[in-house]
């Protein structure tokens, strides 16, 4: 029996060449940013107010390390670390105190204590994060004018909080911090500090 033309005469596809499988572009092992951080002290005192916080208002996800615990700045590319620490080498402000009385959760689930609405305790980490961005300006960085203060607790996508009033969280920073992330590890390394004097 002949074989019968399915395609009704019309030339029959070539099969297909497989392409080859594009590998995905590495990612950048790890993040660098100016950060604040609690003494060791002070950060296990906010990591015993973190669990008891997280556990009143029903927050179950994965939370921060103390020794993790910190105040982000300003990120900085790895190609412009080297610039980063010489503006950073300029400031010369004193010792802040840190005052966080709110908690609230942001967007991606991140629950942070920060400073209540026309507050002023979070003015010294504002002002030393000015000073820094001006300096990191004058050496070709382009910063974002836009910044919210805050400490991130943990992290839970289907549970939320406030924004609500805390009992204020007080610790005095005596040092800026150079941070090199590791991505994907929660590890931070503490590359270069900056004594605050006073």
């Amino acid at each position: 029996m002949p074989q019968q033309d399915l395609f009704g005469g019309a030339p029959q596809p070539k099969p297909r060449t497989p392409q080859p499988s594009r590998k995905p572009a590495a990612l950048e092992p790890y993040s660098w940013f100016f950060a604040l951080r609690p003494g060791a002290a002070d950060a296990m005192r906010i990591d015993v107010f973190s669990a008891r916080l997280l556990s009143a208002h029903g927050v179950t996800g994965k939370r921060i390390a103390p020794e993790r615990l910190h105040i982000s700045l300003d990120a900085v590319d790895a190609s412009m670390v080297e610039e980063a620490c010489l503006a950073a080498d300029s400031v010369r402000l004193p010792a802040i105190e840190v005052h966080l009385d709110a908690a609230m959760t942001f967007s991606g689930g991140a629950i942070v204590l920060a400073g209540a609405k026309g507050a002023q305790g979070m003015n010294g980490v504002r002002h030393l994060r000015t000073t820094l961005g001006c300096a990191m300006a004058d050496r070709g960085f382009k910063l974002k004018s836009s910044y919210e203060p805050h400490m991130t607790l943990g992290y839970d996508t289907r549970n939320s909080i406030g924004p609500v009033a805390i009992e204020p969280v007080v610790f005095k920073v005596a040092e800026l911090t150079l941070v090199k992330s590791h991505v994907g590890l929660t590890r931070h390394d503490v590359v270069r500090s900056w004594t605050l004097e006073g």
